[in-house]
């Protein structure tokens, strides 16, 4: 768990307020940061028995508090906001309907806490643009927890340990269009993974650092515009062909994996960009395969480096980066 550090200026503005304890009965003082849309002034609000606001203002930080667990109604906003963050807050549980915020948010954020569970109820209804719950211990979604939210485009579950990915996400959300799920520990992309995401914008799409080692053929079926697939640093051995059947994949990231070749289909795609550097077992002869696609399509490219030899030119080539570099092949002297 990682602590929260806060300027000493903004240390001395923090502000008491009584809000509910760990087991809902009676209440306790934490600390709260109110800042101002405009200059970031610090308004003096307080509360009795939840974090109550009674004029608009921009962000709520409550940060390096011990707060067990969130009852219901434990945030109660009926005016504007647009930045809710909780941080570093021994957060262990979160009750159903816990934020009762009629604003729209363009950002809530719980961080760097030992929450376990994403129950159904808490974010629902919630009206927030971007949903981040980085830097928890998060390993439980449960079944519809991220469904019915027509407000939501963006959630970020970085650094948990998540095991699946779970394709029925996001029903009836119809407007993500970015999920970031990198540092969890998923094996495998099931098919149809993100048909409920957006079909109105490209989507982006990030799971490195994770312990995928199988995608299924059907992963992106039903799926819209792919802007950006990252899948660096895991164990992936090869990628499908179907991937590349009748989708746009503008950006695809495959570095650090186990990759030895890209399937056929891969050579008809639409890529504009292509990362899969530190596949240290990339076959020679379909890496100059891949130098001859990106040449031809002007992809961006970064690659691998490995040193082969095209026996028909007479040379060897050298893959650094972005870069080739063609040395004549030396045959031994005869005498």
């Amino acid at each position: 768990m990682h602590t929260l550090a806060i300027p000493a200026l903004l240390i001395s503005l923090l502000l008491p307020l009584t809000v509910f304890c760990e087991n809902c009965e009676k209440p306790y003082n934490v600390e709260i940061l109110v800042s101002d849309d405009v200059n970031g002034d610090i308004k003096n609000l307080t509360a009795q028995g939840a974090i109550t606001l009674h004029q608009d203002v921009f962000q709520v930080l409550v940060a390096n508090q011990t707060i067990k667990k969130l009852c219901q109604n434990y945030v109660i906003i009926n005016n504007e906001l647009t930045v809710l963050q909780l941080l570093n807050n021994s957060i262990e549980d979160i009750s159903p309907s816990a934020f009762n915020i009629s604003a729209t948010l363009a950002l809530l954020k719980i961080s760097e806490n030992p929450l376990n569970t994403i129950k159904k109820g808490v974010f629902n209804e919630v009206r927030t643009k971007e949903l981040d719950l980085s830097y928890n211990n998060i390993a439980v979604i449960e079944a519809d927890a991220l469904e019915n939210n027509t407000y939501l485009e963006i959630i970020k579950l970085n650094h948990n340990f998540i095991k699946e990915f779970d394709p029925n996400w996001f029903t009836k959300t119809p407007n993500v269009y970015k999920i970031s799920a990198i540092y969890n520990e998923m094996t495998k992309i099931p098919a149809y993974a993100f048909v409920n995401m957006t079909k109105s914008r490209p989507l982006k799409i990030r799971l490195s650092a994770n312990r995928i080692e199988e995608i299924d053929p059907m992963a992106l079926e039903g799926a819209g515009i792919i802007d950006m697939l990252k899948l660096g640093g895991n164990r992936i051995r090869e990628l499908p062909g179907q991937l590349f059947v009748n989708k746009t994949i503008k950006s695809l990231q495959v570095d650090t994996n186990k990759l030895q070749c890209f399937p056929e289909e891969f050579f008809n795609s639409t890529l504009t960009e292509l990362t899969f550097e530190d596949n240290t077992s990339f076959d020679c002869a379909c890496l100059i395969r891949v130098k001859n696609f990106v040449e031809d399509r002007n992809v961006t490219v970064v690659y691998p480096a490995i040193i082969c030899e095209d026996k028909s030119k007479g040379v060897q080539i050298v893959f650094n980066k972005d870069k080739t570099f063609k040395i004549p092949i030396i045959k031994p002297s005869t005498v």
